[in-house]
């Protein structure tokens, strides 16, 4: 607003014309914004034999000769009462309550397209949406040029993106959008941050920086407020059903985790400054029959190559090789993350075949 209308001197009927609303939209706009408004408005100065020929002989309604002088409809009325003009008879909507259901809700087009589309105002497709009792849509659905379609609602996937939204993941809130980000030099975690959320909106992924890294973001609406909060600890409705649990944690594991084989031997590690996330995890995996080995990994200060660390290091890990058959059973299947699922995939056949060595033995 302060761009346009102090830095350009724009007049408030053009800013208008370039977000396609109302003048009176952009001064309440301007009003909120504390942006003191420009008095008096220029008179805007119509020549009667003009005016007679714009609106009589070429038929042109009072909101398309208004758009030709920059003014309001309700001023080219005005001036027309004024100059003796007689005035046709008010046209008549006649777009039917389906067509507008469709174009307004379903094809997401603006009231002023609409109008321009079928010669009308959008001030009177407005009152058309009124009378046929269409429900206007939501302020984060109008503000913003690109659809956004609400979450689904599914508790597993809700526990999945939760995980991989503590590991990966920044959000914070816009208006009434709710942005994701996250930078990241692997294709494999671009792709599965584009692939998450592609169904609810546009994902733009950036060209690579100078540290060879992707910026990716998407807007989302107020559905995936769940995601704001950066949780210390696992949710207790995550904890209790061991469906979402199991979801949460491959989330997790797609961002955090590492699955290798060292020695001949398979081994999952999870390693981060979350303590209480990798101690809750810990717990449940007890509770379910899954033995892991939880601990400090590195303490704060500086490491041996001279990088500061500020925080604590902590280490979830799983070496055992039925207790890791076990868990690889139930991940396999609901990881996403393409290196995880091949390293998975890997690490089970190894612990598949230790684990028939041993019975032949």
């Amino acid at each position: 607003m302060r761009i346009l209308y102090e830095d350009k001197q724009l007049p408030i009927r053009s800013i208008a014309r370039i977000y396609h609303c109302d003048s009176g939209v952009i001064a309440r706009a301007l009003r909120k914004h504390e942006i003191t408004i420009r008095h008096p408005t220029a008179p805007v100065s119509f020549d009667k034999k003009d005016l007679h020929t714009l609106y009589w002989d070429k038929k042109l309604s009072t909101y398309k000769i208004a758009m030709q002088y920059g003014c309001d409809p309700k001023t080219v009325y005005r001036h027309l009462r004024l100059n003796n003009i007689p005035t046709r008879c008010r046209k008549q909507i006649t777009i039917t309550k389906e067509t507008l259901h469709r174009l307004y809700i379903h094809q997401h087009k603006s009231l002023s397209n609409i109008a321009k589309a079928h010669g009308y105002s959008a001030t009177g497709i407005l009152k058309k949406l009124k009378q046929y009792s269409i429900k206007r849509r939501s302020l984060s659905e109008t503000s913003t040029k690109h659809q956004k379609i609400d979450f689904n609602g599914d508790r597993k996937e809700k526990a999945y993106m939760i995980g991989f939204r503590i590991g990966d993941l920044g959000i914070r809130k816009k208006g009434n959008l709710i942005c994701v980000s996250s930078g990241t030099t692997k294709t494999a975690q671009s792709k599965l941050i584009e692939k998450l959320f592609l169904s609810y909106g546009p994902v733009w992924i950036g060209k690579r920086n100078k540290h060879r890294a992707w910026n990716i973001s998407c807007s989302l609406n107020r559905s995936f407020s769940f995601l704001l909060p950066k949780h210390a600890r696992i949710p207790q409705w995550i904890q209790k059903s061991n469906s979402s649990f199991f979801s949460f944690l491959a989330g997790y594991t797609d961002a955090e985790g590492n699955i290798y084989i060292s020695d001949g031997r398979a081994k999952f590690r999870l390693r981060t400054y979350d303590k209480s996330i990798l101690h809750d995890i810990h717990m449940v995996l007890k509770r379910a029959g899954i033995r892991s080995l939880f601990g400090l990994d590195r303490k704060a200060g500086i490491n041996k190559r001279g990088v500061k660390q500020n925080k604590d290091c902590w280490s979830l890990s799983i070496n055992e090789r039925r207790a890791l058959s076990r868990l690889l059973t139930i991940l396999l299947p609901i990881l996403r993350h393409e290196k995880r699922k091949k390293d998975a995939g890997m690490a089970m056949k190894n612990v598949t075949k230790r684990i028939a060595t041993q019975r032949l033995q």
